[in-house]
């Protein structure tokens, strides 16, 4: 998924391996969605924003893992540090985009 302006590019996959997936779409970061549906086992698989309006895609894997870990962050240049340290405990970047945030 990616954007150009005020446009959209969505690519959709048959057999991808995800028997479920939900959109959470919102003019700000979707913190509330995103954790709720985390709750339910879903994962963010991609994610894309212009300059109104952030998208992130959350899928359902078809077999459940006891390891799986994500985390988001919001920030104003790019975290190169906070990246670096997160390698060191085996969580690497699987998504990123460029939108608004709320200070």
């Amino acid at each position: 998924m990616t954007t150009a302006g005020s446009k959209w590019g969505i690519v959709m996959s048959r057999n991808a391996g995800y028997p479920s997936q939900v959109v959470e779409l919102d003019f700000l970061y979707p913190s509330e969605g995103i954790h709720r549906r985390w709750e339910k086992g879903y994962r963010i698989t991609s994610a894309a924003a212009t300059e109104d309006q952030a998208a992130f895609i959350l899928s359902a894997p078809k077999r459940k893992s006891q390891d799986i870990m994500q985390e988001t962050l919001r920030t104003s240049a790019f975290p190169s540090t906070h990246v670096k340290d997160k390698w060191l405990k085996n969580l690497y970047i699987s998504a990123i985009c460029y939108g608004r945030t709320v200070s």
